[in-house]
């Protein structure tokens, strides 16, 4: 658990590198305390009640928070000496420990979705200089690590871990561990959106392989990297050799004067997907190849389980990372991962909320969108967010009409729209460039009288529908 420490101004702070400049001043063995310095152990946050206690009580924050399985809506509950003394914790310090308590809500809720493992079988190790948690990346002397769970994590997420918190209802319980195996071997990743020396997407295979993409802005450009696919995240050490490139780049342009902004690295909640932000586009070769063994390399990875964009494991019997798939029919748009010139995007993107777009961009671009089918300017699809959402649209000449969607989003267009949108370039329109009214008027009576007898014989309302019209 974090060590807390109280600085000479009175504010209590979290001693290390999760703390502010104050806290990590006071984790340096030659820095000279002050007199006042108090330190001891977090309590950690209250655990999400029991179902029992949910019943018999009334209902709180606390039920909120585990129906959703956030606990980060939880209380902290602080050491004594700090609930007790005359001042609070410093503002950033407290920050950070919610970011923490975010990162290990959602990470624990995701796992138990996808494994029956519950009782897992830690072991315990006190390490003389301070780890990062796979989970939370908050950084411990004392570690807890499980060989069912594949990963090493603070004590406050093992703990968490045994609650309560993300529990999927009993009618949705997992019925097999799909948390993937991890590779003994490095695993070569998937690049696109650049060529890198001796690389060719379309020559590799294994669908489940990770993703590194090249995303070039104006002036400067991101690298991505995704683990996503391989039903893993990066653990804290990947995420800090990530980091250790950040900084040596970031150094390497600090006096060039063609480079204006801050090299940033991002990495989401569930550490699925990492983003290298601010490199200069005649760089991204050389960056790239530095961070190459860091995401090829499975010592890096932990499983996390495959989300509902995630599963092209399930094209074969035997899931396996890298997979057997060949990857361009697991995922056909990987050479440009761009619209079809089909798809009016600048008309989309000018009547869609821009967050909402980016979301829809993002979703296309991961493979989203399936079961798409284009019906001269009719668009159907399925759209895998947070569970499969039924998405139809009317275009027309590749522009975006009107449209509805299966999610709880109101607004007139959601993401899972922008996303299908975006795809209808991708498939093949029945119809082609002949209108059904074409079609109809060149088609003789005896052929509509023999499709119209096979469309009643096949389908109970089609039957229905000629004897109330022509009856």
């Amino acid at each position: 658990m974090p060590t807390f420490a109280r600085s000479g101004s009175g504010k209590w702070h979290v001693v290390g590198p999760d703390g502010c400049r104050y806290g990590r001043a006071f984790d340096d063995e030659d820095a000279a305390l002050d007199e006042t310095v108090t330190a001891t152990d977090i309590v950690a946050y209250e655990p999400p009640k029991s179902r029992e206690e949910i019943r018999s009580g009334s209902r709180s924050v606390d039920e909120t928070a585990f129906s959703r399985g956030y606990a980060h809506d939880q209380r902290l509950v602080l050491p004594s000496a700090i609930e007790e003394s005359d001042s609070d914790l410093c503002g950033s310090c407290r920050t950070r420990l919610d970011q923490h308590q975010k990162r290990r809500a959602t990470v624990i809720a995701d796992l138990k979705r996808v494994t029956p493992v519950r009782a897992a079988d830690w072991d315990r190790s006190d390490r003389e200089t301070r780890q990062g948690c796979d989970w939370c990346r908050a950084h411990e002397r004392t570690t807890w690590h499980s060989d069912d769970l594949g990963t090493t994590v603070c004590p406050a997420c093992g703990r968490l871990f045994e609650t309560q918190l993300g529990e999927p209802k009993s009618e949705h319980p997992p019925d097999e561990n799909r948390l993937p195996e991890t590779p003994d071997e490095s695993v070569t990743p998937i690049v696109f959106g650049t060529t890198l020396p001796e690389s060719d997407p379309a020559d590799l295979t294994g669908s489940n392989r990770p993703l590194i993409k090249y995303r070039e802005k104006h002036t400067y450009a991101d690298v991505i990297f995704e683990l996503e696919r391989t039903g893993h995240g990066f653990t804290a050490q990947g995420i800090a050799a990530l980091e250790a490139v950040r900084t040596d780049y970031a150094e390497q342009v600090a006096a060039a004067d063609t480079h204006q902004t801050e090299v940033s690295l991002t990495v989401g909640t569930t550490p699925r997907t990492v983003t290298l932000e601010g490199i200069l586009p005649g760089d991204h070769v050389d960056v790239i190849t530095d961070c190459w063994d860091v995401v090829c390399d499975p010592d890096h990875w932990f499983p996390l389980g495959w989300p509902q964009q995630g599963y092209i494991h399930r094209r074969s019997a035997d899931p396996a990372v890298p997979g057997e798939d060949p990857v361009i029919e697991a995922f056909p748009r990987l050479q440009t991962q761009q619209p079809s010139a089909a798809v009016d995007t600048e008309t989309l993107r000018s009547i869609t909320d821009p967050g909402r777009y980016d979301r829809g961009e993002r979703y296309y671009e991961q493979g989203a969108v399936t079961d798409i089918q284009r019906v001269d300017d009719s668009l159907e699809a399925t759209v895998q967010g947070s569970r499969p959402y039924d998405v139809q649209v009317t275009l027309s000449n590749g522009s975006y009409v009107e449209g509805g969607c299966s999610c709880p989003d109101d607004a007139n267009l959601c993401k899972h729209i922008v996303a299908a949108v975006l795809a209808s370039g991708d498939v093949e329109t029945i119809g082609g460039e002949q209108s059904l009214e074409d079609v109809l008027e060149s088609a003789s009576t005896a052929e509509l009288r023999s499709l119209l007898q096979t469309l009643a014989e096949d389908d109970l309302t089609v039957r229905t529908r000629i004897y109330e019209e022509l009856s």
